[in-house]
């Protein structure tokens, strides 16, 4: 469906926080901008119907207390809008020698000024009048969420930020065409893109530029190498192979467990064998299934059931919903009245058609990247804050938004521009994802102590289990 935006004058137009100014220094991408000012003042016809939630079974469908809708303005002049700056910082840091440092080697200094920019498809290209377009949802909500946590490490943490936000749009020719902006290079650090070829190239660029790129979205092991000043927010599928493998070894034998896969999903199981074998003892068990087989009814599931001990099934697929529910309807109707454990990948969550009581009875779990816990205070605060700002309440995008601006915030107020070398001995709990970083080596290097990584992955992964109402934490 269309949506609809009012009149947003041409005019040139400024909106500071406390200690934050949000500019743009592209004339060009300034005019789109004035767009994406219309769009995150309306988000409230936006937002909710733009993108559902990754986790929609979880999300509340309520608004949070009884706030009062936004009123709404016309905006004229003098209507706050989310910027159009042409000036230099007020407090830049003076260069250090003649030639640039690597960005993760430059200290911070108290009362310095960082510039922070945000790579986002908001796709203002494709705006057809008042009509928004639908694929945008994903950057209104996170750039809304990422608006609060501006805010607050403006209240909280006294930090000088000045904020660019750069439409990345669609398509990899506009992307490049971005990033040959000359203006681009005064950022000091990035957040996004979020498409992986975009990510790819950004990468390429911040590094050949030695600035900070912060990536949210993509789980991808293979955008970037030799690149110790890029973070990966976004767990890769290997983090979530040695979270459940770690899991299920602090209650399981090796010998319980059985990795059930297709045929062309085999290359998944080394992740859990490698992880297994660091821990000690036998290889896990493997059944890997033809990929034309759709059922289970030819399967001998009974060899691995063991009476008087559970038996661990652990399935690394989530594109083949089919697949899944064939298992979990064999295994149900042989088990008898053996214990068993399912363990599967975030997508689960989002499956149709699954009837509860197989997750019940299997004792189903996942591995997730992030989990809203909306009985928290926290999150009813940040819940309250985004739908005063929007008439909407946020999305997973949205506290992803606000997670992974407040995590740099208070990174960059800490150590500085050199705060990428210290994320490994750092941990951060958000509403919506942990943040606990490890440094990967790729091609067989290891850490030495010395030698700097290829890029810095955030593995912080939950194990949630089935309950009556939902994926719950599963604690140990």
């Amino acid at each position: 469906m269309p949506w609809h935006m009012p009149h947003i004058p041409t005019g040139k137009t400024s909106w500071k926080y406390n200690k934050m100014t949000f500019h743009i220094l592209n004339k060009k991408t300034a005019d789109s901008i004035l767009h994406l000012s219309a769009l995150l003042f309306i988000v409230v016809l936006l937002l909710s119907a733009c993108t559902a939630p990754r986790r929609a079974s979880s999300t509340p469908a309520r608004r949070p207390g009884q706030p009062a809708r936004p009123v709404p303005v016309n905006p004229g002049k003098s209507a706050p809008m989310d910027t159009i700056r042409w000036s230099k910082p007020a407090n830049p840091r003076p260069p250090i020698g003649n030639q640039p440092n690597p960005a993760g080697t430059v200290p911070g200094i108290p009362g310095d000024t960082y510039r922070l920019a945000f790579l986002m498809p908001f796709l203002t290209n494709q705006v057809q009048g008042n009509t928004v377009p639908e694929r945008s949802g994903l950057a209104l909500q996170f750039y809304a969420g990422a608006k609060i946590a501006l805010e607050e490490l403006s209240q909280t943490e006294g930090i000088n930020l000045v904020v660019n936000v750069y439409d990345t749009q669609i398509n990899d020719a506009d992307f490049l065409q971005l990033l040959s902006n000359p203006r681009l290079v005064q950022s000091d650090v990035f957040i996004g893109p979020v498409r992986n070829s975009h990510v790819t190239a950004m990468a390429d660029w911040a590094r050949q530029n030695r600035k900070i790129l912060v990536s949210p979205e993509s789980p991808s092991s293979e955008l970037t190498s030799r690149n110790p000043d890029f973070i990966q927010t976004n767990p890769s599928l290997r983090a979530h192979c040695d979270a459940i493998t770690r899991y299920i070894r602090n209650t399981h034998r090796p010998d319980a467990v059985t990795l059930v896969c297709k045929e062309k999903e085999a290359d998944r199981l080394p992740y859990f064998q490698e992880s297994n074998a660091a821990m000690g003892g036998a290889r896990f068990a493997e059944l890997i299934v033809p990929d034309a087989t759709l059922n289970f009814d030819k399967t001998d599931l009974t060899r691995y059931l063991k009476a008087g001990r559970t038996a661990v099934f652990v399935l690394p697929t989530w594109a083949s919903q089919d697949f899944v529910m064939a298992f979990l309807r064999r295994l149900k109707a042989v088990k008898g009245n053996n214990r068993v454990e399912v363990y599967g990948m975030p997508q689960w969550e989002d499956y149709e058609g699954i009837d509860p009581e197989y997750l019940l009875a299997l004792n189903v779990h996942i591995s997730s990247a992030a989990y809203i816990d909306y009985h928290s205070e926290a999150v009813k605060a940040f819940e309250q804050k985004f739908y005063e700002a929007t008439g909407t309440i946020p999305t997973e995008d949205g506290f992803n938004g606000y997670d992974v601006t407040l995590f740099t915030g208070k990174m960059l107020r800490r150590y500085g521009l050199s705060f990428p070398e210290r994320l490994s001995s750092e941990s951060f709990e958000g509403l919506h994802n942990g943040f606990r970083f490890s440094k990967i080596f790729l091609n067989g290097a290891v850490d030495d102590g010395f030698s700097r990584p290829d890029y810095l992955e955030n593995v912080s992964v939950h194990i949630l289990k089935f309950d009556t109402y939902g994926f719950v934490p599963a604690g140990n």
